[in-house]
Parts: structure tokens; sequence; C-alpha cells
């Protein structure tokens, strides 16, 4: 299952330029694939995204029960794809529903109160720690990267920093 997913990334950004010009040129892909209820249905946003991304890649938005169905049913085993979750809570649910994933990056979460910049562009809390390390535990290498220029920053590394 999901042996098409080639890379899994939390952006709040969703696709933006990161991932258009860095991330998807050194992932061979050919769909995105956004997991967020609202995008899903919110034509004209999700249209918006799907804009922004190059014209021979397919841009799929669909709600998180939508996705768990369709990895379950094989959907995701052929077609590379690029997988975009727009928080760390879309992504635990998905995982709280069976669907386990090899790597999971968290490329961009803003700042806020009670959250502590882990690396430039990312700021996370204790309760997204705990979330991550639930994903973790279920087999996922979860890590802390921007831009593929920086250095990954592991979920261990990130929790001392946010715990002082």
């Amino acid at each position: 299952m999901l042996e098409g997913i080639k890379f899994c990334r939390i952006d709040y950004r969703l696709i933006h330029g990161q991932v258009i010009t860095k991330w998807s040129h050194i992932v061979s892909i050919n769909q995105i694939v956004i997991v967020n209820d609202a995008l899903a249905n919110d034509e004209f946003m999700a249209g918006i995204y799907a804009m922004a991304a190059p014209s021979n890649m397919e841009v799929k938005t669909v709600t998180k029960e939508t996705f768990v169905q369709n990895a379950k049913a094989g959907e995701y085993d052929e077609v590379a794809t690029f997988l975009l979750f727009k928080s760390i809570e879309d992504c635990s649910e998905v995982v709280s529903k069976g669907i386990n994933f090899k790597q999971v990056q968290i490329g961009g979460l803003g700042s806020g109160n009670g959250r502590t910049s882990v690396v430039k562009g990312i700021s996370v809390d204790l309760k997204d720690i705990a979330k991550l390390e639930e994903i973790a535990s279920k087999g996922a290498e979860v890590t802390f990267q921007v831009t593929p220029e920086e250095k990954k920053v592991t979920l261990s590394q990130a929790k001392k920093k946010v715990e002082g």
C-alpha cells in the first residue's frame, strides 16, 4: 500500500515556490495530492492551488476520509505522488485510521503563541511533537527541512529545542 507515495510533506503553504521549484525536481513525481477537508470542499481555492503546479502535473485535492479510502483501495500504489498535508493534525488523523508512511517531512508551520522555532519557517509546540511522535511510532521517519539545501533536523532534535 502507498508504493506510489514518493514524498510526504506537511506544509501549511501547500503548493508554493519551494515545493514546485525545489522538491518536485528532486523527487520524480506525476501528481500532487493535497489532503485537507476545507480545501477539498472549496472548489475555487483548490483550483488556485492546481494552477500553481506545472501544467504536466496533475493536482488532486481530497478529504482525509477520501484519502484513506483511496489508499486502502490501492489508488496510490502506481502513480508517483507528492503528498501534501496542511497540518500535523490532518496527517495524524490519517495515520490514526491505519495509513502509515515511510517518511513525513515537516516543511512549513507558522509561528504563534507557545510555539518554538525549530528551523527557520517551522515552529511547533509540545502538542505537535506528541502527534509527530505518534506518527513516528507507526514507522515514519519524521524530519524537519524547508528546502533540499538545508540540513534535516530530526524529531528528537526538534523535541529538545521545544523542551528547552
